[in-house]
């Protein structure tokens, strides 16, 4: 096998490779996972009374600790004095917006907790309606771990599999299961892993080995999605026999870049750390496959020996591919240098607006409790997000190749237009509708750095991914359809506006009691 040092010179060449779109599919994963997006601080050493409020407001959410011993304590096995909390939710989490809505999930951010949140709220506090928004939401985050979660870990791995050998490789891979049609297996073998391996975590010892024995489980799915689970654990065992300890010098390694991550505010994880490492670790897959694959008991299995060795072109070879239901669903595929028409530009305004109406409503219905009608208009859509959207596909289109200019240019031109949208809001209504005050290098509480790093790397993963998948799904509505759904949505949007502009939408959640 390579040696470390040539494992990390050229994990070192990947990363340089298309850097900012590497960052960017680390940055989303991350996201998914809730472990990549959480270096804002909370830098709030001076609260205003409104601020306090809302400090106060998240104290009152419990850590898994507590709701297990508020548990027993209701069913007079234990003894807990509550008063006060060993952990508050400013102490546990930062007061960036993301890393507070990843880590809040059921304000307990764990699946089983969840579950005994929801049995405290029925059993001892009788709030059946909020046990219900519980258990609802711990049923939509196990379908999501189990169908979106785990599979979205396997296509990181196909993504910089692929971009190790051809520097032209897609972020559609992204989406590899998805598009093989294997999606049921791999989910399958991925629960099992996840499962084994917290059973083994009880051990603690045994964790740690496990952990380092499955560690090739996603490499191996990435590379053949139809293999059996017993078949993927077999072959990651053999995989790693012998260089368990391999794998784990490289996580030493990095150990001190790790422990850089708080005082770079999370920024050198974002855009060294945790990218390098997937680099290194696709390295590693690929070398160890090639010296042991032929000693390999099911070596029949890794079959695409184009995903480790280059062919001598600049994007994997689909049509020579040996597994050809890679292009079962070609809707997932992505051509970012295509050009929209202005009916997909009016369609894609309400999706983004949509989309950032969503987040922010779940982000208020997962972290108080409650729905909340954010923005300013009635309608189910946030313009701003709606015009950074178009802003970026229109008019940074001739930066759609340098990826690093385009991250900077939509990290600064969304910020001006999120400032400036502010400051008329409040000229205008005489009211704010967000305020970043409190926050880690923020602008009179209008931007902050966190707000405008996400539309940089948002930016570029509107280009290269978002927008050439949404066009593709668009596309397989007919053109009348299309043309009729346009304008019902402008009516009702113009409908809204004047709605709005003699009633805006204004509240507590809204105007009153910010992030």
């Amino acid at each position: 096998m390579k040696s470390t040092k040539t494992l990390y010179q050229s994990a070192w060449k990947d990363l340089r490779t298309h850097y900012f779109l590497n960052v960017m599919i680390v940055f989303l994963v991350g996201f998914i996972l809730r472990d990549g997006y959480q270096y804002a601080t909370d830098w709030n050493h001076m609260l205003t009374e409104s601020e306090q409020a809302v400090h106060e407001l998240r104290e009152n959410h419990m850590t898994n600790a507590e709701i297990l011993k508020e548990l027993l304590s209701g069913l007079n096995l234990v003894s807990v004095d509550f008063s006060p909390l060993a952990e508050t939710t400013a102490e546990k989490y930062t007061m960036g917006y993301f890393s507070v809505i990843v880590n809040e999930i059921t304000a307990s951010g764990s699946l089983g907790f969840g579950i005994l949140n929801g049995l405290n709220k029925i059993l001892f506090d009788g709030k059946i309606a909020e046990s219900v928004t519980i258990f609802t939401m711990t049923v939509c985050m196990a379908f999501f771990w189990i169908f979106i979660k785990n599979l979205i870990l396997i296509g990181r791995c196909r993504y910089f599999l692929e971009r190790r050998a051809y520097p032209k490789t897609k972020p559609d891979r992204l989406l590899f299961v998805y598009r093989t049609g294997y999606t049921n297996n791999t989910a399958k073998v991925m629960l099992l892993r996840a499962v084994r391996q917290t059973l083994w975590n009880l051990t603690i010892i045994g964790g740690f080995i496990k952990y380092y024995e499955y560690l090739m489980i996603p490499y191996l799915l990435a590379e053949n999605p139809n293999i059996t689970a017993k078949e993927a654990f077999s072959l990651s065992k053999q995989i790693m026999n012998g260089d368990k300890k391999t794998a784990f010098k490289i996580d030493l390694t990095l150990l001190p870049f790790a422990l850089l991550d708080g005082a770079t505010f999370h920024m050198s994880s974002l855009f060294f750390l945790n990218p390098y490492r997937e680099c290194i670790f696709a390295e590693l897959y690929a070398a160890l496959r090639t010296e042991k694959k032929m000693t390999l008991i099911e070596n029949g299995l890794l079959c695409d020996d184009m995903l480790i060795f280059n062919s001598g072109k600049e994007a994997y070879p689909d049509d020579e591919c040996p597994t050809p239901h890679l292009e079962k669903h070609r809707w997932l595929a992505t051509d970012y240098e295509k050009d929209y028409t202005l009916e997909t530009a009016v369609l894609f305004f309400f999706l983004f607006s949509f989309i950032g109406y969503l987040f922010e409503v779940c982000f208020y219905l997962v972290n108080e409790g409650s729905f909340i009608n954010r923005g300013t208009m009635t309608g189910p859509w946030l313009p701003i997000y709606g015009t950074g959207g178009l802003i970026i596909i229109y008019l940074l289109k001739p930066l759609r190749k340098k990826p690093a200019l385009l991250f900077a240019s939509a990290f600064v031109i969304c910020g001006s237009l999120e400032y400036f949208t502010s400051w008329l809001l409040e000229q205008v209504a005489h009211k704010r509708w967000w305020d970043y005050t409190g926050y880690f290098m923020n602008i009179n509480g209008r931007v902050c750095l966190e707000g405008l790093t996400v539309f940089g790397l948002a930016g570029v993963a509107v280009t290269y991914f978002i927008a050439p998948v949404s066009d593709n799904l668009l596309k397989k509505l007919s053109p009348k359809k299309r043309k009729i759904l346009c304008i019902i949505l402008l009516i009702l949007f113009v409908i809204d506006c004047i709605w709005s502009v003699m009633h805006p939408n204004t509240g507590n959640g809204i105007t009153e009691g910010f992030y």
